[in-house]
């Protein structure tokens, strides 16, 4: 079986490249690249050595999963009749796909591979930007960003944004967690001659105009306040302090039972503001709804029995697990077809059915809420009266 031997090709310029690197490709017969665009590929035109480039493959599709699966399967196929050397910018093994493909089908009993090393552009980027990373750190693939990756609390990395397209699908995924004021760094062939760092404002990363296989996004960890307010960590840890033995003389004092007026109450004011249309108001009463969630889960994990990651647990899994026509094989075209899942998902978890009187109650207590409601009485003087 013959064998594709994957190169790094380092960040930069041939002064980084180690000097085996460079001896191992500058005595290949041939080299494919994923792309040319690279100070080390113009070098080894230089030597005589013949390169095969696949930017080609960037203009005939339009996500990157096209792309690299075409490059994988052009080097597959190149693979059947002699060994091949491919090499890629920075390390093979660092946020390179078509790395992961080839090994996949390595998996699969297709071909033979080999990983040579490469220098990796975490060191020279980190040298450039003077990354602190005992501090805590992070590397990113722009190609992949998810809001639930992000961490202010960390000094972020963000790879594989080349040209201006990139960074502004990076920097829409970004401006759902960071404010658009936030300080940010580009640096371009970093640790070579030809290195640049750029400094912007996050929301303007895509009006730079630069364009590079080279490139790397630096945001430095923060400590803003309107970050943690949004953290659910922080969240556990306000409220774990709330019911501590320095906490509040309150709340440090309630139980499960003692708050269960708090929840009626906190329900009534959300369906009040709902009726009233009020956004605003649905905000805070949704969050004062949460506060119960948060209280009662501080409360169970200082007497040892669950936490809020628990209750989130309990809540993500089920859901998931009562959704097998979102999440799973399942197929729902009616009602009745999502009542019968709704079911059969309840069974397996070993729930029997039973007649459900708080639901008609509900009905009725909702129906008598939205009348006091609408007849400008608050939820207070309906107790007083009790309830007439």
């Amino acid at each position: 079986m013959n064998k594709i031997e994957i190169i790094g090709l380092g960040t930069s310029d041939l002064d980084q490249m180690p000097l085996g690197v460079w001896k191992r490709l500058r005595s290949a017969d041939k080299v494919h690249l994923r792309t040319d665009d690279h100070p080390v590929a113009r070098e080894l035109a230089s030597e005589g050595v013949e390169t095969v480039s696949f930017d080609y493959l960037y203009e005939m599709h339009d996500t990157f999963e096209e792309i690299y699966t075409a490059i994988v399967a052009a080097l597959v196929a190149a693979a059947r009749d002699r060994d091949v050397i491919y090499a890629v910018p920075g390390h093979p093994m660092f946020y390179e796909t078509t790395t992961e493909l080839l090994l996949a089908r390595q998996e699969a009993g297709e071909i033979h591979v080999e990983v040579s090393g490469g220098q990796s552009f975490i060191d020279v980027v980190i040298s450039a930007f003077k990354v602190p990373v005992n501090e805590g750190f992070q590397v990113l693939d722009g190609t992949a960003l998810a809001v639930g990756d992000l961490d202010f609390n960390k000094h972020t990395l963000i790879t594989q944004v080349y040209d201006t397209l990139s960074l502004n699908e990076a920097k829409l995924t970004l401006l759902e967690y960071y404010p658009p004021e936030t300080k940010v760094q580009l640096v371009d062939a970093a640790g070579g001659q030809d290195e640049r760092i750029y400094g912007t404002g996050l929301h303007e990363i895509d009006r730079l105009d630069i364009s590079s296989n080279l490139l790397c996004l630096y945001i430095p960890k923060m400590e803003d306040v309107r970050l943690a307010e949004r953290d659910i960590h922080y969240m556990t840890d306000v409220f774990d302090t709330l019911v501590g033995e320095d906490g509040c003389p309150w709340d440090k004092v309630q139980t499960h039972e003692s708050l269960e007026k708090h929840l009626i109450e906190e329900t009534f004011e959300v369906i009040e503001a709902i009726e009233q249309q009020d956004d605003d108001a649905i905000v805070e009463e949704l969050g004062d709804i949460l506060l119960q969630v948060a209280l009662h889960s501080a409360i169970g994990k200082k007497e040892g029995y669950f936490d809020f990651f628990d209750v989130l647990g309990s809540l993500n899994a089920k859901i998931v697990r009562r959704h097998p026509h979102v999440f799973g094989d399942e197929s729902a075209e009616s009602v009745d077809d999502l009542k019968r899942i709704w079911s059969n998902a309840k069974k397996k978890e070993g729930k029997k059915e039973k007649i459900k009187y708080e639901k008609e109650y509900g009905e009725k207590v909702l129906g008598w809420m939205k009348e006091t409601i609408h007849e400008g009485r608050t939820l207070e003087e309906v107790l007083r009266s009790g309830g007439e």
